[in-house]
């Protein structure tokens, strides 16, 4: 370690130059989830550069950990893929994990690296004794996101042990850089030094449960199934267990090319009953089904590797809704996407115009495996209309109905930081990536709820209360299923029940949005929500054998009548609760 200041900073503080011949020591922590969004980076502090002549320049880095996970920014000057070569670049991540510069490959003078990620290359190198060359397996790598970016973050696994043998982090804190060869750059510069302490002072994340959280929520899955697998004997039992856990009432299926609609709708029927004489309905296009526990209305045909069906969605969950099942080209097939995605972004501005035909504010879910590998703008033309063929498709205009972007649902793991859907270890030269998405019409509707289902990442009392088994999603798909609950925003301000809380407030809250009193405690839920003394939920919320009701208006002999917020005094609080529940019905 050269000689120099230590200079240690807490999260909150601002962006840094390093100092020549400085050592440079960062404590941060933060919640970070791997999604290709960088809010949750705001408060770390980062290690930045200048502006430097060079093929590529490397502009900035920040780094985070938690108990599974040491987390890594990385911003640069234009836009790339990171872990290809689609944009030339040679950017490496050498990390010196025990900090000794005895050990390792020597990147530079006091600089031994045991741990040097090739990014564009797809591979690692491990120098211990021996060294060798690992996958991003090895070090349970996970890049996001998996299209062009100016700005990148990676994950890689604490408890790694790359070749089998030794630990990938041995100790408690790492020195490390980013270094591109092509153009010479190097972050921290030449002369400086970056050392990260691992802190074990992260809150371990929010578990996402898999019920639904409101009844009148529209849950929708996009599931790549891989060639036909739900017909295939050895992998059917996975994904009736899959299928069962997420019961979904539309599903939207890609890699269908060998199954009949008809027999996907018997398979639901048997795996998930409706309860209704017609049972699921199905449609099928190319290798796409579409399955909804309603009526399908109409079906489009004709746009490439995508197929809208509007569906006859209940009005009391919302009316009908336009659902877009899409499947687009594999791999290195950018000119291919971008045009499908112009094709899907034109026909949603024709018929989504006065004179086309999906009705005004008819609720959109687009989704399905995008195969986003490539260009970001392929993703973009699909959020914001922005087609790129004019001459052939006309110009784009933003999809939504008050002529603003869709939204991305954005859905992670139930229990993990993580946003992957596709994953195969097999080919560990592909490190897991977000291929599978949800997008939709936030104008019209909400996306109060969205997970992808990973159940090798579910503890134990999880998978028994679902009925799953660890290996389901690994042994069913290389792909994993997302997951979105859509709301329509008109049942968000609805009070079915006129006690003054909405029903989806009331949902959230566990009490009947059909029902004033939930507990029939002959308190409004609307009174007992708002004053925040007494249990809507429980009629005798002190457990003195009087209903709070009655205790409130002074029965059961002990209490002073007219006390209604239960403060003891009957003052103007009581009063303006009292008006403000005025002419309210309690069922």
């Amino acid at each position: 370690m050269k000689e120099g200041k230590t200079l240690r900073l807490v999260a909150q503080a601002a962006s840094f130059y390093v100092g020549v011949s400085m050592t440079f020591s960062l404590a941060a922590q933060s919640e970070i989830i791997m999604d290709g969004v960088f809010d949750d980076w705001a408060n770390i502090p980062s290690v930045v550069d200048g502006d430097d002549p060079g093929v590529m320049d490397l502009l900035e880095m920040k780094v985070a950990n938690d108990e599974t996970y040491l987390y890594v920014y990385l911003r640069v000057a234009e836009e790339i893929k990171l872990v290809e070569a689609l944009i030339p670049h040679s950017i490496y991540l050498q990390i010196d994990t025990d900090v000794d510069a005895a050990t390792g490959y020597e990147v530079q003078e006091g600089f031994g690296s045991e741990l040097g990620i090739d990014f564009a290359d797809h591979f690692a190198y491990f120098d211990v004794e021996p060294n060798v060359v690992v996958n991003f397996y090895d070090i349970g790598f996970h890049p996001a996101p998996t299209v062009t970016s100016a700005a990148f973050e990676l994950a890689i696994r604490r408890d790694a042990v790359p070749d089998g043998v030794h630990p990938l982090f041995p100790n408690n804190e790492i020195r490390m850089l980013f270094r591109e060869t092509i153009g010479g750059d190097q972050l921290p510069n030449l002369g400086q030094e970056f050392i990260y302490p691992f802190t074990e002072d992260v809150a371990a994340i929010e578990p996402i449960a898999l019920a639904k959280m409101n009844p009148v929520s529209v849950r929708t899955c996009a599931y790549n199934v891989l060639a036909n697998g739900l017909t295939d004997a050895n992998r059917q039992p996975h994904f009736e267990r899959i299928l069962k856990a997420i019961d979904a009432e539309v599903f939207l299926f890609n890699e269908c090319s060998g199954i009949a609609a008809a027999t996907l709708k018997n398979l639901l029927d048997a795996w998930l009953p409706t309860g209704t004489a017609s049972g699921w309905h199905t449609v099928k296009d190319g290798g796409r089904i579409t399955a909804s526990i309603w009526p399908i209305l109409t079906t489009w045909y004709g746009i490439s590797r995508q197929t809208p069906s509007l569906i006859d969605v209940p009005d009391e969950r919302g009316g009908p809704m336009l659902f877009i099942n899409s499947h687009l080209s594999c791999c290195g097939a950018d000119g291919a996407r971008q045009d499908q995605v112009d094709q899907l972004a034109a026909w949603i501005a024709q018929e989504t115009a006065a004179n086309g035909d999906v009705p005004y504010n008819t609720p959109v879910m687009y989704g399905g495996d995008l195969n986003l590998v490539g260009y970001a703008q392929q993703l973009t033309t699909l959020l914001t209309g922005d087609i790129q063929d004019e001459a052939t498709y006309g110009a784009g205009s933003p999809p939504d109905w008050d002529g603003t972007d869709w939204a991305d649902a954005l859905p992670r793991h139930t229990h993990a930081p993580l946003s992957y859907t596709w994953l195969n270890e097999a080919e560990g030269d592909w490190p897991p990536g977000r291929l599978d998405y949800l997008l939709y019409s936030d104008a019209v509707i909400t996306a109060e709820h969205s997970f992808v289902l990973c159940t090798e990442g579910l503890p134990a009392d999880a998978l028994a209360t679902h009925g799953l088994q660890a290996n389901d999603t690994e042994s069913a798909s290389d792909h994993l299923p997302v997951v979105a609950d859509f709301v329509a925003n008109a049942l968000l301000s609805t009070d079915s029940d006129g006690d003054g809380v909405n029903d989806d407030d009331e949902w959230n809250a566990g009490t009947d949005p059909y029902t004033a009193d939930t507990d029939g405690d002959g308190l409004t839920d609307g009174l007992e929500l708002t004053i925040g003394v007494t249990d809507p939920l429980n009629a005798d919320s002190n457990n003195n054998g009087c209903p709070d009701g009655e205790e409130a208006l002074g029965g059961c002999g002990d209490a002073c009548v007219g006390d209604l917020n239960l403060n003891g005094i009957v003052d103007v609080g009581d009063v303006l609760l009292l008006l403000g529940n005025f002419g309210v019905t309690c069922l």
